[in-house]
């Protein structure tokens, strides 16, 4: 018996396994698999009392889940201990840009 669950992650998985194939026949841009939205609800559930930004700790931590392993240690924001969404989304693109340079292109 298939959940509703596992009836929505499988469509994920083949709209995404779709994506890949796409950039492997075309040779393009590797396809993100966080948008602004994924990384704005990551940004909102660390962010609970709605102040606009997060702590230091916070950030490295969110980073670290998406699997960014290389960041910005010292973004904008850093010497107050508040990073705000937007700085926030900036270094998350950059930092999953850098770690999906490291697919090699078929």
């Amino acid at each position: 018996v298939i959940t509703h669950d596992q009836s929505i992650s499988s469509g994920i998985n083949a709209e995404y396994g779709e994506t890949l194939k796409e950039y492997r026949d075309e040779k393009g841009n590797y396809p993100a698999m966080f948008t602004d939205a994924n990384m704005t609800a990551v940004f909102g559930m660390l962010d609970v009392t709605n102040k606009g930004y997060i702590s230091m700790e916070q950030y490295r931590s969110a980073l670290k889940t998406l699997g960014v392993k290389k960041y910005n240690a010292r973004p904008d924001g850093c010497e107050k201990d508040q990073i705000s969404l937007p700085t926030f989304i900036t270094e998350a693109k950059q930092g999953l840009e850098q770690a999906s340079s490291n697919f090699v292109k078929l």
